[in-house]
């Protein structure tokens, strides 16, 4: 019997107020992936496909959280731009430490070989929360399959948790913050915001 493997297909979902030129997870990217994974029993946890009463806000949004949840990998499509939702889902996923699977290829909205942010030139730029929330950033699907092939073939693959995300804060703490001119100033005037940032590194005192 082959292996059961849940993934959930973060991305856009078509909605009438918006632009009709975006791009949204196809039946041939599911049939792509279940060819490339043929060794697996595969389900999508697609937030497109439901029934439920889109009206009920709350409920809709706990069924996204429940599919992340329940899945064995989060596959996010970050061909273009997404909403709050898919970075919330990525958030969900490593607290929970579920795999997560980005699709951005290079020169697409999250994904350059050179931008400007501020009015500074960045090279090999990929969006922080996009780079910090993903385990693997793939170029193309093939590179997702494969990726998902090796996780599911080494259990030694290290994937992100909650700790790591509490590692980036100490990590701006203690080598980037003193060069943050603005952090600095309202630190050095809000005792309480001074104890805050104390207390992610507390060998590391504000001074």
């Amino acid at each position: 019997m082959k292996r059961h493997v849940g993934i959930y297909l973060a991305g856009s979902i078509k909605k009438g107020h918006e632009k009709s030129d975006d791009t949204y997870w196809t039946d041939e990217h599911m049939a792509f992936l279940r060819s490339a994974l043929s060794d697996y029993e595969l389900t999508f946890l697609n937030p497109a496909f439901r029934t439920d009463d889109l009206s009920d806000q709350k409920s809709v949004f706990g069924r996204d959280m429940v599919q992340v949840f329940s899945s064995n990998f989060v596959f996010v499509d970050a061909r273009n731009r997404r909403g709050l939702g898919v970075g919330a889902e990525m958030m969900w996923a490593k607290i929970n430490r579920i795999p997560v699977l980005t699709w951005a290829p290079r020169n697409s909205h999250y994904h350059k070989d050179q931008t400007t942010i501020l009015g500074k030139p960045v090279q090999n730029f990929v969006h922080p929360f996009v780079e910090g929330l993903s385990d693997k950033i793939a170029l193309n699907l093939e590179e997702g399959a494969k990726w998902i092939q090796t996780v599911l073939a080494s259990p030694r693959v290290a994937i992100k948790g909650i700790e790591d995300i509490g590692e980036a804060m100490q990590y701006y703490k203690t080598g980037q913050l003193h060069k943050d001119a603005p952090m600095m100033e309202m630190i050095n005037s809000s005792k309480e915001l001074e104890m805050r940032m104390n207390r992610l590194l507390p060998q590391v005192a504000i001074r």
